[in-house]
């Protein structure tokens, strides 16, 4: 679908064409409880990529509630959202337009876990990754990870919404929610369980890359995001601005010292 934008076009002879305010309003998937933002990271990433090119960025969240899996089927299909962001697929490059550009720098697909604060033990002294198949992870049926986690024998439960997945470990129905380095601080901060916390000697690694998403019909809005994209990463304020978000949460991570474990995806595309 054509995305949504007012163009504001202010005429003064004066100046020169370059200065012409524009205006872009774009709707993206709202945030999921407990947050009141989606993404701060990829909201301010948004908002950067437009004003490289003079562009006020105006975002709208859409008003239903949208899981991950519908997002990227409505930006085709319907009215209700005009991008979203995601782990890329084979599927989902054929079907849509990706921004070929990583968002994340692949820490993504480097995950640790939220356990219940009494199960430390159980995770401590497992050395190879056959011994966490005994365990129980929780991720949705339509996030990409999930698949990863059936690839590498991992057992996992795909069948609870996102806002019931901390309930499910502090109730014992599973035994760890695996999430990136990037979210895993701010999702335990907002949750303010005093039951949760983060595993401390495992980091799973697989290979992904997150990406913006449009419907095929926006070949425009792709080209825009992905000139200022170029912009920010060429004059270092992507840099500035990944490192502010995430740089403390990542060293509190200490993940030089846990044990890796390499998974295996078939995901990944070849581009």
């Amino acid at each position: 679908m054509p995305y949504r934008y007012l163009v504001i076009f202010i005429v003064l002879l004066s100046l020169p064409v370059t200065a012409v305010p524009v205006s872009v309003h774009l709707l993206i998937p709202g945030p999921s409880a407990p947050f009141k933002v989606r993404n701060p990271f990829i909201e301010k990433l948004l908002k950067l990529i437009f004003s490289k090119q003079n562009i006020e960025l105006k975002l709208e969240y859409a008003q239903e509630d949208i899981s991950q899996g519908r997002a990227l089927k409505e930006l085709n299909n319907s009215d209700v959202i005009d991008l979203t962001w995601s782990v890329t697929t084979h599927e989902r490059e054929q079907s849509l337009i990706p921004i070929r550009i990583p968002l994340y720098q692949g820490f993504i697909g480097w995950r640790v876990f939220i356990i219940h604060k009494d199960n430390q033990k159980k995770f401590k002294h497992i050395n190879r990754l056959v011994e966490l198949e005994k365990l129980l992870a929780i991720q949705r049926f339509d996030w990409p990870d999930h698949q990863v986690f059936v690839d590498n024998n991992l057992a996992v439960d795909g069948s609870l919404p996102f806002a019931q997945m901390y309930k499910a470990i502090e109730n014992g129905l599973a035994d760890y929610f695996p999430r990136s380095v990037l979210e895993i601080t701010r999702e335990l901060n907002s949750v303010q369980s005093e039951q949760l916390t983060i595993e401390n000697t495992l980091l799973l690694k697989y290979p992904t890359s997150y990406y913006f998403f449009v419907g095929k019909g926006n070949v425009e809005l792709a080209e825009m995001i992905e000139k200022g994209f170029e912009l920010v990463l060429a004059d270092g304020s992507y840099q500035l601005l990944f490192q502010e978000c995430f740089g403390s949460a990542l060293k509190a991570l200490n993940l030089e010292k846990r044990k890796v474990f390499n998974l295996k995806s078939s995901l990944m595309p070849n581009q």
